[in-house]
């Protein structure tokens, strides 16, 4: 069994991601071939009971206390550093690192792993807490609100699982707004997927950014990129780094709570917008939207692309920065995405059908689509003017 385990270990130290998620893939089937009917069933009741008993890890810090000490800590020590009792904390942590989350070293004893320090981290705490606060009471709701609602599919922003989870009536995001605990570890959840990966490869935008001279932008020269719904405005400040020569020509947009927080951001212009008004930017060169569009039904997402679509010329493109699904086999990760969307913001993650028949609803054609990781299908579906 080692042998098998090492060679396992030496396959995926050679893999690309997509190689690791076949790795990955190709062992759960295993697991999934040889379980018992009553390994499913515990594996089943044995979900939420773990995230419940991370959240209250996060509460106590324990993560990140255990995450900072370089060699093994006791219960003993643990419950004096949280506060908790010795046999509450020894039972939570048995518990902990027999779902993997820890290293038992000893009896009594425990240390980081890697899943350690991924929980220790601000985006991994922010994650659980996002999880189990947010999203935890919307899938509990998901039942109750499919059979009241003869299990149709979501086609409203305020009818959903999440109106009903949080007794409210209130779009998602005007909820997010007004519950800030709720609305800053979502920031921190967005912020923890924004790579910029999406600028490799990409010959579009690497073809169009060099043809930019580096002299400063004339007062009447129109934006190169607008960021729609930039959040903290990283894709900004990384398009910026990339190309030198594009900074004082990139404007970043998003609603007013976000943008009033938000220090300078060198060679970036901010500016308060509400993507389901008017675009008030004409004529950009490229037009980006990340993780947007699949937050939304399709009415909606018709509006927010209508908007742009009206500012732009026939040289402009907007870039929409989201999964494609493909129409088979699809990774579960994915296809939990898609399912997170419908029942949290009644949006939904598109295939490439789709996304054609999205563009044309709006006036738009779909021109291209780059894909630039393959595991996720996350790609640049870039649009242009019919």
């Amino acid at each position: 069994m080692d042998s098998i385990v090492a060679q396992i270990h030496a396959l995926a130290e050679t893999s690309d991601e997509v190689g690791r998620l076949e790795i990955q893939k190709g062992l759960r089937d295993v697991q999934m071939e040889i379980q018992s009917p009553k390994d499913l069933l515990m594996s089943l009741a044995n979900s939420q009971l773990l995230i419940a008993t991370i959240r209250m890890g996060a509460d106590l810090k324990l993560f990140r206390n255990i995450a900072a000490h370089k060699g093994s800590m006791t219960t003993v020590q643990l419950a004096d550093i949280t506060g908790s009792s010795p046999q509450l904390l020894g039972r939570l942590l048995r518990y902990l690192s027999s779902n993997g989350m820890i290293r038992e070293t000893g009896l009594h004893e425990y240390q980081a792993n890697t899943n350690t320090h991924i929980l220790a981290d601000d985006k991994g705490e922010a994650m659980v807490y996002h999880g189990f606060d947010t999203h935890g009471p919307i899938v509990s709701a998901m039942p109750d609100f499919f059979k009241q609602n003869n299990y149709r599919d979501i086609d409203s922003v305020t009818d959903t699982p999440f109106q009903k989870a949080h007794n409210t009536k209130l779009r998602p995001f005007d909820w997010f707004v007004q519950n800030p605990k709720h609305f800053e570890t979502l920031q921190k959840v967005m912020t923890s997927l924004a790579g910029a990966e999406w600028t490799v490869g990409f010959d579009l935008l690497d073809m169009e950014a060099k043809k930019v001279p580096s002299t400063p932008p004339r007062p009447s020269e129109k934006p190169f990129f607008v960021d729609v719904g930039g959040g903290h405005g990283h894709q900004s400040i990384q398009l910026g780094k990339r190309y030198t020569n594009l900074l004082g020509r990139l404007v970043l947009q998003d609603l007013p709570a976000v943008i009033n927080q938000l220090p300078p951001i060198e060679g970036v212009q901010t500016e308060a917008y509400d993507f389901f008004e008017k675009q008030s930017i004409i004529g950009a060169k490229f037009y980006y939207l990340r993780r947007i569009i699949h937050d939304w039904p399709d009415e909606e997402c018709t509006k927010i692309l209508r908007n742009v679509a009206d500012a732009m010329d026939p040289t402009s493109r907007l870039l929409i920065d989201e999964v494609v699904l493909p129409d088979t086999g699809a990774h579960w990760q994915a296809t939990m995405a898609d399912i997170s969307m419908m029942i949290g913001l009644g949006g939904k993650e598109r295939t490439s059908e789709q996304w054609h028949s999205l563009a044309g609803s709006a006036g738009l054609r779909v021109e291209q689509i780059h894909l630039y990781t393959a595991s996720t299908y996350t790609s640049i579906i870039v649009l242009a003017l019919k």
